[in-house]
């Protein structure tokens, strides 16, 4: 049972890491955030990718200040769909990845436990963010930021998280 739990909380971190790089490398690539202005934070929990707005780090819960760093790097939102968006994909692409060479070597909790990792984390930062929204009146995360954004975008992302994370419980569970 504890080579289990050990897996389980190993696979959970590499899945936060994994969709912490989809942030950092669209935001590097297609943004063009320089390194100096962009990093991930992982010593806070929950973990984030923080962008620099003057003199200090902004992280996405101070929502104004995060707002502004982000305006500073892509003034006309050219971006910012995408920048949303990767998190939930690099973390699915991730999973599918993560859930293949567990069942290619024969470990299927592997397999399992990111499924599982993912779909719990998701679904907790997916609730609180629309509750958090509903009671803060703005954007708190990922969804309701790409809901404001672009509604199209929130539910295409969510379905392209959701479907292979559905197929994968099936096969896997």
């Amino acid at each position: 049972m504890l080579h289990g739990l050990l897996i389980f909380f190993f696979i959970g971190a590499l899945i936060i890491g994994i969709h912490k790089l989809g942030h950092y490398l669209v935001g590097r690539w297609l943004v063009g955030i320089p390194s100096t202005n962009i990093k991930f934070v992982v010593a806070n929990l929950p973990q984030y990718v923080a962008l620099r707005n003057g003199d200090r780090w902004a992280k996405p819960t101070d929502f104004k200040d995060y707002l502004t760093a982000y305006h500073q790097q892509d003034a006309d939102l050219s971006h910012v769909v995408a920048f949303l968006a990767a998190g939930e994909l690099f973390q699915t692409v991730g999973v599918v990845a993560i859930a293949g060479v567990g069942v290619l070597s024969g470990v299927d909790i592997v397999g399992q436990s990111a499924v599982l990792v993912s779909l719990i984390l998701t679904s907790y930062h997916l609730f609180s963010d629309l509750g958090l929204n509903f009671h803060m009146g703005h954007p708190t995360g990922d969804f309701s930021a790409l809901w404001s954004h672009s509604p199209i975008t929130a539910v295409a992302v969510f379905l392209l998280f959701a479907v292979p994370h559905g197929i994968l419980y099936a096969a896997l569970i």
